[in-house]
């Protein structure tokens, strides 16, 4: 008798629609599960934010839920079908000399 094993589904705690485990992260204020796209080259929900915290460095991630509302991710809307691709945003100003 073999038993496999089914990858576990989680409930995004901001959406209410399902979220995979390689594609959510739990949030450090109330440990719910939510969309984070963790990879640049797909296009994907974000239902919070991560962030480097300065004075641990360390990872935080947090939900929209859990966020004050001017840094809540907007969630995106589908571009209809032939629509020209939306312009990125410019680029951060570094907060470090590069090396020569």
């Amino acid at each position: 008798m073999t038993t496999e094993l089914l990858p576990a589904t989680y409930t995004c705690v901001v959406c209410g629609d399902v979220a995979e485990p390689r594609m959510s992260s739990e949030c450090n204020g109330c440990n719910g599960r939510f969309h984070l796209n963790q990879r640049n080259d797909v296009e994907a929900m974000d239902c919070g934010q991560v962030w480097i915290d300065e004075q641990y460095l360390a990872l935080q991630f947090a939900c929209n839920n859990c966020l004050p509302a001017e840094m809540r991710a907007e969630p995106a809307a589908a571009a209809p079908p032939g629509a020209p691709p939306k312009t990125e945003r410019a680029p951060r100003q570094r907060r470090y000399r590069r090396r020569d």
